[in-house]
């Protein structure tokens, strides 16, 4: 099968932005406020973020609860209102007094979750590790969801076909529609802390060459991505640049291949 729901790698979520322009990585909302992250793309983000174990800051990395999040600065409270269901499908949705939590798959099918959001969840779990369990509070693969009820083959088959998940989130750089799993193929790791970072920019750079003091290697998919491309099965991209500071910014492209999640 070799989907990540079946292995034991987990891939962090998009933690925050890498501001192309000023050289800096920032918060979601604060890439918003600078225009170059769109409102929607921002909360589906920060979805990913909620339903996978809880807001990242960007700074330490900690996962944190909404509450936690909104008082550190990292999200206002509009905002925690809005991934209040992205948390349930991490928490668990509380049913009928006495009932076990449900996950996104089971209250999406009790009539609790928007079907749209529940996919939604599920895909964004999926594609980072495995879908989440709040009863035994961690990841199952997908043959145990099944086995469990959570989901049907329909949509264990739907979860793997990732070629198909629907653009729902608007690429800060080219300003092209894309999905969750292409958002994580495009991101960078940096190296200081493992945080995933997703490049934005003001105008689109579709096309324009990148700002980046790095030469790309030959057979990179983009010629605005830099560094050397690895033989490892994450197909990862290293390299750093200088900000035109003393200090230079170290980070890697990390590809989420077909080949390790399965088709």
């Amino acid at each position: 099968s070799g989907s990540f729901s079946d292995s034991p790698e987990e891939a962090t979520p998009i933690a925050a932005i890498f501001d192309t322009e000023n050289l800096e990585k920032i918060s979601i909302p604060e890439a918003v406020q600078r225009g170059i992250v769109d409102t929607i793309t921002a909360q589906r983000l920060l979805e990913a973020q909620a339903c996978t174990g809880g807001i990242i800051c960007p700074t330490t990395g900690q996962r944190l609860s909404l509450q936690d999040a909104v008082a550190q600065g990292i999200i206002d409270h509009e905002m925690a209102t809005r991934l209040k269901p992205s948390q349930k499908a991490f928490l668990g949705f509380e049913g009928i007094k006495g009932r076990k939590r449900m996950s996104a798959a089971e209250a999406v099918k009790e009539k609790w979750l928007p079907y749209e959001a529940g996919q939604r969840f599920l895909e964004f779990q999926f594609i980072t590790g495995g879908l989440v369990d709040p009863e035994v509070h961690g990841r199952i693969s997908t043959e145990e969801a099944i086995r469990k009820g959570l989901i049907d083959g329909r949509t264990s088959q739907r979860l793997q076909d990732i070629g198909n998940y629907a653009k729902i989130l608007t690429c800060p750089k080219t300003k092209l529609k894309i999905s969750y799993r292409e958002a994580m193929n495009r991101s960078m790791v940096e190296d200081q802390t493992g945080l995933r970072l997703l490049e934005a920019s003001s105008i689109s750079s579709k096309g324009i060459s990148s700002p980046y003091n790095v030469s790309s290697a030959p057979g990179s998919r983009s010629g605005s991505r830099s560094g050397s491309r690895s033989g490892s099965r994450s197909g990862s991209r290293r390299g750093s640049f200088d900000a035109g500071t003393n200090s230079s910014y170290s980070y890697s492209y990390t590809t989420v291949s077909s080949g390790s999640l399965g088709r």
